[in-house]
């Protein structure tokens, strides 16, 4: 399914598992049902990736290591998002993700980060939010993989949204006077 997404028949389902087209059949079932299960899946990591966020110290680290977390998930899923973005599953199932509500979380999540000061104070959480959740579609994770591992893709996303403090300058005397 990673290779092949909606695409894969069963049979290279079992093949790639090393276990026989019966034995999914008898352990999951059909091609749907696989499809459905991966899906499930996919969606009860996202989930717990916002929970364990959500029950962290709201800091800058935090957020960073939930965008971690999400690009690990896509590459992953990757496939699954597309599916969900492109509405090839079933509408249950992109119900059971946007009841995940991820953007809404996040943005609470990147509120409570810009709080702490590590954030940019000029860019409001909700656009903060849709621009790094964006960075999750297939194609940009594809892009940002190669930075390397997620943590180099989630430092990447997140860095335009630091707070910087402003360079202090020193001028002397004579820099004055000229």
């Amino acid at each position: 399914m990673a290779e092949q997404g909606l695409e894969a028949e069963l049979t290279d389902i079992a093949h790639e598992a090393g276990v026989g087209v019966g034995t999914v059949y008898r352990c999951v079932g059909n091609r749907d049902q696989v499809i459905e299960t991966i899906v499930r899946e996919m969606v009860g990591e996202t989930a717990a990736s916002f929970d364990d966020a959500e029950a962290g110290d709201g800091s800058v680290a935090n957020l960073t290591s939930l965008v971690e977390r999400l690009h690990q998930t896509v590459r992953t899923y990757g496939w699954v998002h597309a599916a969900l973005i492109g509405g090839r599953v079933r509408e249950e199932l992109r119900s059971e993700m946007r009841a995940v509500d991820p953007l809404g979380r996040f943005q609470r999540l990147y509120e409570r980060a810009q709080r702490t000061g590590g954030l940019r104070q000029d860019i409001e959480p909700d656009v903060a939010a849709a621009l790094i959740l964006g960075t999750l579609a297939p194609w940009s994770a594809m892009a940002l993989s190669a930075r390397g591992d997620a943590r180099g893709a989630a430092e990447a996303v997140l860095s335009p949204f630091l707070a910087t403090t402003p360079a202090t300058t020193t001028t002397t005397a004579e820099e004055a006077h000229s």
